[in-house]
């Protein structure tokens, strides 16, 4: 689709805040993501699961999660595993 000129610049300039809050959104969280490892790293070494830090408390626990193996219910019975096959539709948004 052809745009106005108006609406071209006005789309680069949105476009441009978008790409530059998710590149500031990745680094906050990477950097989150190194905090998050320091604490985990000291929490492990001292043995604990819960430390309490001012107003916070922090907890770092193993849990059992049961999760459905559709790799191998597909190689098993492809059959089955098709009849409760579903597509649903979505919306993609991408910026190259």
């Amino acid at each position: 689709m052809k745009l106005s000129k108006k609406k071209e610049r006005e789309f680069a300039e949105k476009i441009r805040t978008i790409k530059k809050l998710e590149q500031q959104k990745k680094q906050a969280e990477d950097a989150a993501n190194l905090l998050k490892a320091e604490i985990k790293v000291y929490m492990e070494k001292n043995q604990t699961s819960e430390l309490i830090v001012d107003i916070f408390t922090v907890h770092y626990t193993s849990y059992m999660r049961e999760t459905f193996d559709t790799k191998a219910l597909k190689a098993a019975d492809e059959e089955l595993y098709r009849k409760y096959l579903k597509q649903t539709e979505q919306n993609r948004f991408t910026i190259n």
